[in-house]
Parts: structure tokens; sequence; C-alpha cells
């Protein structure tokens, strides 16, 4: 099912329904403001897996946990004052923080590893959704593995029709990634995304 909104003033039955799919084991693709997503309830084992499959995403890569703010970051991940700090500073936005996981976050979800990717889209169709939902969403960008990150609902292609609820919000504000920032250990950035280096290194310097 494909369903059309704004992000600025998201449609709320079409939320509650994206959601109730999202809660009940199901696939949803919803617009961020970087590229569009495609994501599970990352407490479902059964659904995480489902989605490695669809996108044929290698096993080793994890997902990164879609949330709406500090509280859900806290519940997911152990957050240092650096991290408190850019998520008070720059969340919500096209900013990843790769933190040391809490038990609770299944294995699936993280490729096994150690670590957890919090994503906080500023969105607003995600962020509606995500408060809906009630729980994290594990989710990457909605593409098959290996090629072009959607930016808007016509590039979605066949993805769209296998999963269970897509919501065309339109384009995106970015079009492109969010920048990763892997905060264990020394400060590293894993990928140059949309959010600038220079910003994070005001606030927590020199990064590799």
């Amino acid at each position: 099912m494909i369903c059309k909104t704004d992000d600025k003033n998201p449609n709320k039955e079409i939320i509650l329904a994206c959601a109730e799919v999202i809660k009940n084991g199901g696939i949803a693709i919803f617009p961020t403001e970087t590229v569009y997503g495609i994501g599970v309830n990352a407490f479902d084992e059964s659904a995480v897996r489902r989605l490695y499959a669809l996108k044929k995403r290698p096993a080793d890569k994890p997902l990164l946990m879609h949330i709406r703010g500090r509280e859900a970051a806290e519940q997911l991940g152990y957050l240092g004052c650096r991290a408190r700090k850019l998520i008070e500073l720059y969340t919500p936005g096209p900013l990843t923080l790769v933190v040391k996981k809490r038990p609770r976050v299944p294995a699936c979800a993280v490729s096994g590893g150690e670590t957890v990717g919090l994503r906080f889209p500023s969105n607003g169709i995600f962020t509606e959704l995500a408060k809906a939902a009630g729980v994290p969403i594990a989710a990457t960008s909605a593409n098959f593995s290996g090629f072009e990150s959607a930016k808007n609902a016509s590039e979605l292609a066949s993805l769209a029709s296998l999963a269970d609820f897509v919501i065309d919000g339109g384009e995106c504000e970015y079009s492109f990634e969010s920048t990763i920032l892997s905060l264990v250990g020394r400060p590293r950035i894993l990928r140059q995304g949309a959010f600038p280096r220079e910003r994070i290194e005001e606030v927590i310097g020199r990064c590799d």
C-alpha cells in the first residue's frame, strides 16, 4: 500500500496505519530528511531477518536504530557526555551516532556487533511515525543493496511493491545520507554525509 502525505502536516490516519504495520512485524518505507528509509520493529527479530532478505543486504552490515530523541537513545546505547551533547545540539537532524549497545538491542539488528547506530530523522512524517509506533525502527536506505538510495517515491522502483506499507512524503530535503560518527574510542567519521564535519569538531574536537 502506498499512501501520500505531507511532512509539514502528516495525515494521522496514514501515520497510524503505518505504525500498526511496524508494530505487527511488517516492513515499511518512509521518508527522512536525507533519503527514504525502509524499516521494521527493531525488537522483532523475524521482521529484522525479513528486511535483510528483502533488501538482499549482507548480514555483516548493521541496521541503524531510527528514533525520536535522547530518551530512546539511552535505552538502546551507552551514551557518554560527547554523545549527549551532540544529541542536545544537533538532533533531530542528519547525524548518526555509533555507541556501545545495550543488551536489549537484538544481535541480528546490529550484525552481532557490540555497537549500535542511533539515527534521529527530523522529517515530520518520521517523527510522528516513531511516536505512533512506540518502538525503535531498525532501518536502512530504501534501495536494494548496491544501488542508489531513493530521494523520492518514484525512485523506490520494485522495492515499494515488496514492502507492506509505503509513505510517499515527496522529495527528501538533503537527498543524500546522514553523516555517521563513531564515538567508540577516539571519535571517527565513518561516513561523511549531510551533516558537516566542522560542526561536530566544534563540539568534541578533531575527528579521524
